[in-house]
């Protein structure tokens, strides 16, 4: 594909599915484990993608209702092969935790309360919240480039904390519309 926001060459369908059928079988926890494996393999691995095309695919998929991590698998794989790499990688994503599921579902009247556990789920929250954090952490760093992004970036924190995503992404998305106005005008 010649779309610049590709830092190396598109991969294969095959592949594309390959990869993602992998990282849907170890994509614990939500979006935290998504989006760090997601960072890892498709761009610092691979180098299919830049770090700016995951934080804009993650803009545009949390404002959405659904699941973020598997929109935001859609998107990424639209952005390297069109609708059919949306299509394989989102089903080839999510197969592997159809599959646990259904599993999970067809085994969960064999599986007992046992404390034991209780106390691993416990430890693999914990994980996850530190999974997500260390995501939040990278790409905080990756769009704070000027001190207007700092400031956007700290205030949206700050905001989500106590309003609808929806209405902060819009709010700051208001804000890089009206800052661009203001560069284009200088």
């Amino acid at each position: 594909m010649s779309d610049p926001a590709h830092a190396a060459e598109a991969p294969r369908l095959s592949v594309l599915a390959w990869e993602l059928l992998k990282l849907g079988a170890v994509a614990f926890g939500g979006l935290g484990s998504t989006l760090a494996l997601l960072q890892r393999r498709l761009a610092d691995e691979r180098g299919w993608l830049e770090q700016s095309v995951i934080s804009e695919g993650l803009a545009f998929t949390r404002a959405l209702p659904g699941s973020t991590g598997i929109q935001l698998v859609a998107y990424l794989s639209h952005r390297l092969r069109g609708w059919p790499g949306a299509l394989v990688g989102t089903v080839a994503y999510i197969a592997p935790a159809t599959l646990m599921m259904i599993l999970a579902a067809a085994f969960s009247l064999a599986l007992p309360d046992h404390p034991a556990v209780d106390r691993a789920l416990t430890g693999l929250q914990a994980g996850v919240v530190g999974l997500l954090a260390a995501s939040m952490w990278r790409l905080a760093r990756s769009e704070a480039k000027d001190k207007a992004r700092l400031a956007v970036l700290l205030v949206c924190t700050v905001l989500g904390f106590f309003v609808n995503a929806v209405l902060v992404i819009a709010l700051a998305g208001t804000v890089g519309l009206l800052a661009t106005k203001e560069e284009a005008r200088a």
